[in-house]
C-alpha cells in the first residue's frame, strides 16, 4: 500500500510490476497529448497511470476518458470541489451514512469492495450531493494508496430508503453522475449490487433507466428484500454482519475508512 506522498517513480515501478502492459511510451504519449489540450488542468502523473489502466492500456480511449472526466468535474463542482474529510459537511455524512471500503488488500491486483448503508434513515439528515462527494473522496483515497487493481465492486444496501430520499435527490445531478460513472471513471467498475430492493428502488431504476447504457445495466444486480443471493457473488466472510455476512459491522468498516481519509487530509486539500 502506498502513502499519498509516495514518489511517482516508486509508484510507477511498482505498478509496472503489477501490470507490465503499462508501457512507458504509452504513458509519455498520453501525457503529451494532455498537455497540448489547453482546456485541461494539470493532471497528476499517478492519475494518468490510473486512467491508462482503466482504459485497458488503450491510449486513445484513456485520452477520451480523461477529457470526459474533467468535463463532468467542471459541470459538478458541488461534488468534485472542497475536498476536506474534516469539514462539517463530511462529518454529517459520516454520522448518517456508512460509505466504506470493505476489502482493500495492502498489495496485489484483487478487486476492491465498497459498501454503503444508512446509519440514519431520516430523510431530513440525507444529502445526496454530500454523500457523492464523500464517496468520490473515498475513491481518490483508494487509488492513491492502492494504485491500479482489477476493479471496484460496489454494494449498496437500500434498506430504509423511502420516497422522501428520492425527492431530495437532484435528478439533474444524478443524471450527470450516471454519465460520469459510465464514461469517465479512472478505475474499472466491475459490478454494482443493490440489496433489499423494494417498490421505491424499482421506481427509481425505471426513472433513471433512460440514462443508463447497456454496459452499466449489465453490471447492475438487484436483490429483493431479505434475499441472501448476494453471497453467490460476494464473499460471505468479508461482507458486513448486518446483511448476513461474517465480516465486521458496517459501522466498524465506516469508522476505519473515515479515519484513513482523515489521515490523508493534506492530500485531499491539495486536490482543491
Amino acid at each position: 500500500m502506498y502513502q499519498p506522498e509516495t514518489s511517482y517513480e516508486e509508484f510507477l515501478k511498482s505498478e509496472q510490476e503489477k501490470y507490465p502492459e503499462l508501457d512507458l511510451k504509452d504513458i509519455e504519449e498520453l501525457k503529451e497529448r494532455l498537455k497540448a489540450n489547453a482546456d485541461l488542468p494539470p493532471i497528476r502523473d499517478k492519475l494518468i497511470v490510473m486512467f491508462l489502466h482503466s482504459s485497458y492500456f488503450d491510449v486513445d480511449q484513456a485520452y477520451k476518458t480523461i477529457t470526459t472526466h474533467y468535463k463532468y468535474r467542471k459541470e459538478l463542482p458541488q461534488v468534485f470541489e472542497n475536498y476536506d474529510p474534516s469539514s462539517e459537511e463530511m462529518k454529517q455524512v459520516f454520522d448518517n451514512m456508512s460509505i466504506c471500503i470493505v476489502l482493500n488488500p495492502s498489495t496485489g491486483k484483487q478487486e476492491r469492495l465498497l459498501y454503503t448503508n444508512f446509519k440514519n434513515t431520516d430523510p431530513d439528515e440525507y444529502d445526496y450531493v454530500r454523500c457523492c462527494r464523500y464517496f468520490f473522496m473515498m475513491l481518490e483515497y483508494l487509488m492513491v494508496t492502492s494504485g491500479t487493481f482489477e476493479g471496484v465492486v460496489l454494494t449498496m444496501n437500500s434498506k430504509g430508503v423511502c420516497w422522501r430520499h428520492i425527492t431530495k435527490t437532484p435528478m439533474n445531478t444524478l443524471k450527470k453522475l450516471l454519465g460520469f460513472v459510465q464514461e469517465a471513471l479512472p478505475v474499472r467498475l466491475k459490478e454494482v449490487h443493490v440489496l433489499n430492493s423494494g417498490t421505491i428502488i424499482s421506481m427509481l431504476i425505471n426513472i433513471i433507466r433512460p440514462f443508463m447504457r447497456s454496459n452499466l445495466l449489465n453490471l447492475l444486480k438487484v436483490f429483493p428484500e431479505g434475499s441472501k443471493d448476494i453471497f453467490n457473488h460476494m464473499p460471505i466472510d468479508i461482507m458486513p454482519q448486518e446483511i448476513g455476512g461474517n465480516g465486521k459491522s458496517h459501522y466498524e468498516y465506516c469508522e476505519e475508512t473515515y479515519k484513513q481519509m482523515l489521515s490523508a487530509r493534506d492530500f485531499f486539500l491539495s486536490l482543491n
